[in-house]
């Protein structure tokens, strides 16, 4: 298991993904498209508008790739896309359906901004394009539906679709990384308590229902306080992490394994009886006492076992399991008692 970046990274993560497909989209475009603006339908003013806007796109992701200014480079682009779009409405004046484009804006503008600056890009930018079509309103020709009316329709379709497919993609991205996150021990990579206390309580209902056995194994290293006084809490942290590795290579694929806190960890065995939570627990107090930690640290583990038919609550389960690990400890250590 790995830790997932910090929340703020991870958006920031996802926000520097979105503009650099974004700036890359615009450069295809820009050259895909001004190209048969100059040669399909001889207009070579809106070509060299698609051009011009290749190139600053192209200008702006060698902006933020060299400097990492995200926020500039997300500003610049929506501002980039702003006077293009006017531009390009301006010289077409609003003709075959040009103003289709004005669309495009919204989502880009909140997906790189945020909702507050977007919210005001957007509204700003749709007041003004209101401003023109009121002051053009007398002028507007209808016009027929050609192949120029079709490609604007199709381009402003894709883009809307590309965006919001790829925005959607990476939100649940970083959704399961953020999840990921909340369900897990930065220091053991295993689940915390957390998840635990779910997958605990599902076994529990699981086992209510159907009448399997659940049982909770409650792991503690043994004179853990001993190698943090003597050797450093760097050892400490080490010892937890290969303990961590060495109980996550023996549990079974059906059981799930955390660190509860501290030095102790859990193990829950759904659909498990009392004589294989023993096994299991007698297996992991040898995979543990078998050889030593690195660097040369001979450890120990006790276990306490608690198994329920699903008659008890996850807080007396973990109370039974808890006063036989105690159990387990007075009796000398190393030990499993259930």
């Amino acid at each position: 298991m790995t830790v997932s970046a910090p929340p703020d990274v991870t958006l920031q993560a996802r926000q520097a993904r979105l503009l650099r497909v974004t700036l890359w989209v615009i450069c295809a475009y820009g050259t895909l498209i001004g190209a048969l603006n100059l040669t399909l339908f001889d207009d070579p003013l809106i070509a060299a508008f698609d051009a011009a806007l290749a190139v600053l796109a192209g200008a702006t992701l060698f902006l933020s790739h060299r400097s990492g200014r995200l926020q500039l480079a997300s500003w610049l682009t929506v501002g980039l896309l702003i006077a293009v779009l006017s531009a390009f409405i301006a010289v077409s004046s609003g003709g075959n359906y040009a103003l289709l484009w004005v669309t495009v804006l919204p989502p880009l503008a909140f997906f790189l901004l945020g909702s507050r600056h977007g919210a005001w890009v957007t509204a700003l930018f749709f007041a003004a394009v209101l401003v023109y079509i009121w002051l053009r309103l007398p002028y507007f020709q209808p016009r027929p539906f050609g192949i120029a009316t079709l490609l604007n329709f199709a381009e402003v379709m894709t883009a809307l679709w590309l965006l919001y497919r790829y925005s959607e993609k990476t939100r649940e991205e970083a959704w399961a990384r953020l999840r990921h996150l909340s369900h897990t021990d930065p220091l053991t990579g295993l689940w915390n308590r957390a998840r635990l206390d779910e997958a605990l309580a599902q076994s529990l209902a699981l086992g209510r229902r159907s009448g399997q056995a659940t049982a909770m194994l409650l792991i503690d290293l043994d004179h853990f306080k001993v190698i943090n006084d003597s050797r450093g809490h760097l050892a400490g942290d080490g010892v937890l992490t290969q303990l961590a590795t060495r109980l996550r290579d023996t549990v079974r694929g059906t059981d799930y394994l955390g660190r509860w806190g501290g030095e102790e960890f859990v193990v829950v065995c759904p659909d498990t009886p009392r004589k294989g939570a023993l096994q299991l627990a007698e297996k992991l107090r040898e995979a543990v006492a078998a050889r030593p930690f690195q660097p040369d640290i001979p450890l120990t583990i006790s276990i306490g076992v608690a198994v329920t038919d699903g008659h008890l609550t996850a807080a007396e389960l973990l109370a039974q399991a808890d006063a036989r690990l105690y159990r387990a400890k007075a009796e000398g250590r190393n030990r499993v008692c259930g």
